[in-house]
C-alpha cells in the first residue's frame, strides 16, 4: 500500500510542474529602439503622399467647377433656341412683306405715280418691325448669317438649286432663298437655303 502511494506522488508532481510551466508569464522579445532618421524619412514620405492626395483633390474640384460653369453657360446660351426657332418664320414673313412693298413702290414710281405715301408708310412700318425683331434676336445671341457671295459650307447652308453663273466660281452662293441663323455664335439654329453657282 505504501508502495502504491509512492508511485502516485511523482505523477502529481509532474502535473503541478506542467501547470507552473503553463501559467508562467512568457517574456516578450526586446524590440529594437526606433531609428530617428528612419522615422523622419517615413513621416516625410507620408506627409508628401497626403500633400499629393490633397493637391489632386483640389485640382479635380477646380476642374469640376470649370466644367459645371461651362455647362451652365451653354444651357443658358441655348435655352431659348426652340422659342427663337418659332420666331424665325415671323422674321421671314416680315422680310417678304418688305420686299413686296419695295417692288410695289418701284412699280408705282415706274408708272409715273407721284403719291405713294401709303406704300411708303407700309414699307417704313414693316422695316422698323423687322429691325426691332432682329435686334431682339441679336440680344439673345441669335444672328442672321451673311452668306451671299460666299463659298457653300454644308455645315451652314442647304443647297436648293445650282445655276450656271460664268462670272462666279463654282460653289459660290448667288441667291438666298431662306436666311440662316446662328445661336451663341457657334451653333447653327437654322441652315440657310441657298442657290449656288455650278
Amino acid at each position: 500500500m505504501a508502495k502504491h502511494q509512492h508511485e502516485s506522488k511523482p505523477a502529481a508532481e509532474t502535473t503541478a510542474d506542467k501547470d507552473k510551466q503553463t501559467s508562467a508569464p512568457t517574456e516578450t522579445p526586446a524590440q529594437p529602439e526606433p531609428n530617428p532618421a528612419e522615422e523622419i524619412t517615413h513621416l516625410t514620405e507620408e506627409v508628401a503622399r497626403w500633400k499629393d492626395t490633397a493637391a489632386r483633390a483640389m485640382a479635380e474640384m477646380e476642374n469640376l467647377r470649370k466644367r459645371t460653369r461651362i455647362d451652365i453657360e451653354k444651357a443658358t446660351r441655348y435655352a431659348n433656341a426652340s422659342f427663337a426657332k418659332e420666331l424665325l418664320p415671323v422674321a421671314d414673313c416680315l422680310e417678304r412683306a418688305a420686299d413686296c412693298a419695295r417692288q410695289e413702290l418701284a412699280q408705282e414710281k415706274a408708272t409715273g405715280k407721284t403719291d405713294c405715301t401709303t406704300v411708303e408708310n407700309l414699307l417704313t412700318g414693316v422695316d422698323m418691325t423687322y429691325k426691332q425683331l432682329q435686334d431682339a434676336l441679336k440680344k439673345q445671341g441669335i444672328e442672321r448669317m451673311d452668306c451671299l457671295d460666299r463659298i457653300f459650307d454644308p455645315n451652314l447652308h442647304k443647297v436648293i438649286q445650282e445655276v450656271d453663273t460664268p462670272d462666279k466660281p463654282a460653289g459660290t452662293i448667288v441667291q438666298i432663298l431662306q436666311p440662316g441663323y446662328t445661336i451663341g455664335g457657334d451653333r447653327v439654329l437654322r441652315e440657310a437655303m441657298v442657290v449656288v453657282a455650278k
